[in-house]
């Protein structure tokens, strides 16, 4: 395998105050302050055969895919790194800015539009493509290690938001390790499955959620190192069940359990100065569910304002009234699909994020897969099952969103938030899992002709 040589950034992406804090389309958050930096960061990697990946990892919320795009041209032309080597993901906070109009309100109802900031959008994007370059300009020789350990129930620190008792969860902490010559660490990265929303709605403070704290415990111990974050398959996860408030000292427990994890583990790492770098990139042809039965829809939306006005009515917990409102958001958002199908506008509204693009990327031996949006754990647990790879990682809200979430056949007839939010049909989860297993397949083969020939 090839020496190689790495590059790390970080820059404060905040917004200003005043910017409206996306998430939550039922609250007016116009942010009031900083609580935490959203931070933006780069890793540059680059072999002696010229392999290179550059991985930008941030604390928004999303990005749409024709907003990663732009993204990717800005630093392909500031550092002419190829645009199919980029890989953009983000944590997906929920006390983060709105990027794009994600949500729209009834007609007659309150309104919760999602208000999009155009020049915090150029601001991330330029100070971003510069953070990148400062990465590419300045690298250094270094070696690289893997490990991997969980962090879940035990800790009591998350789960499955659909079905908290018995639903399944991934509990995986993967960690890369870069340090340079002077053994010195230089970034760690990691992925978990899990949804930044310990913080809720009424959360006017900027903040990366538990992300964050993991970081400021990492960088306790490795002041110099760039933390690096990326959101796991978490569709269906979220600390909704498993979190004993809303406060950011929750965040911190939770972001501490996670990297206490981490932590106990970087002394076993072992590390080489060769590194293989693969790369594979797939456009998917996902197909959009019918939306011609508006009456159904409606139906939907009038029962379920009177759900949630029971459950306020009859004195509901907080949880219980705020499921009700997932509920009623999908029915709402199920709506308005069928009204913009009536009229002709439907693939106007989720233009921006197609195609749909799955990337696969192998560092030594180790797969790290990146989808668009949102999906469920099923399919995550599903590719890392079937991979050919003993380690692999399936990693979303990367290089864009997705038209809603992909959800499994199951959670479809179930209901809730996150089927009627989507305009995915629900064959679009074994179409993702198939071809990225295919991609990977493909790609194992490679790796073993190259170490042969290595």
């Amino acid at each position: 395998m090839a020496q190689f040589r790495a590059g790390v950034s970080q820059t404060d992406l905040s917004p200003d105050k005043g910017v409206d804090l996306g998430g939550y389309p039922y609250f007016e958050r116009e942010n009031i302050g900083i609580h935490d930096p959203l931070y933006g960061t780069c890793l540059y990697l680059v072999n002696d055969k010229d392999d290179s990946v550059l991985l930008m990892a941030s604390d928004l919320c999303y990005m749409t895919k024709k907003q990663c795009d732009s993204l990717k041209d800005q630093v392909n032309a500031k550092t002419g790194i190829p645009k199919d080597n980029i890989i953009i993901t983000f944590s997906h906070s929920h006390s983060a800015p709105w990027m794009s109009a994600m949500f729209k309100s009834l007609p007659g109802k309150p309104e919760y539009e999602s208000k999009v900031d155009l020049d915090y959008l150029n601001k991330v994007i330029n100070k971003w493509s510069d953070s990148a370059k400062e990465a590419f300009d300045n690298t250094f020789d270094a070696s690289i290690g893997f490990t991997k350990t969980i962090c879940g129930k035990e800790q009591g620190i998350g789960g499955n938001r659909r079905d908290p008792e018995n639903g399944l969860s991934d509990e995986d902490v993967p960690v890369m390790v870069i340090k340079d010559k002077k053994d010195k660490v230089r970034a760690i990265y990691t992925k978990y499955a899990l949804h930044p929303t310990v913080l809720h709605g009424e959360n006017k403070l900027v903040s990366a959620d538990y992300p964050g704290y993991i970081r400021k415990s990492v960088n306790k111990k490795y002041p110099d190192a760039v933390f690096i974050f990326s959101q796991g398959t978490s569709g269906n996860l979220s600390p909704r069940y498993f979190r004993k408030a809303q406060s950011f000292s929750e965040a911190r427990r939770f972001g501490t359990a996670i990297a206490k994890s981490i932590l106990n583990v970087l002394n076993d790492v072992v590390y080489t100065d060769a590194l293989s770098i693969l790369h594979s990139t797939r456009i998917l042809d996902l197909k959009i569910r019918d939306f011609s039965d508006i009456i159904s829809a409606l139906d939907k939306v009038e029962y379920y304002w009177k759900v949630k006005d029971e459950k306020i009515k009859n004195n509901g917990t907080y949880t219980e009234i705020q499921t009700a409102d997932m509920w009623l958001l999908g029915a709402e958002c199920e709506y308005n699909y069928s009204l913009m199908h009536q009229k002709g506008e439907l693939e106007s509204y989720y233009k921006d994020d197609m195609p749909f693009t799955a990337h696969a990327l192998i560092l030594n031996g180790n797969a790290y897969t990146f989808t668009q949006g949102e999906m469920f754990v099923e399919f995550g647990l599903k590719i890392k099952e079937l991979s050919p790879f003993a380690n692999t990682e399936v990693i979303t809200v990367s290089n864009g969103m997705t038209p809603g979430y992909c959800v499994t056949e199951e959670a479809y007839k179930e209901g809730g938030y996150e089927a009627w939010n989507s305009l995915l049909d629900t064959s679009c989860g074994d179409i993702v899992v198939n071809n990225i297993l295919d991609m990977l397949t493909g790609m194992h083969m490679r790796y073993k002709e190259e170490r042969k020939i290595g």
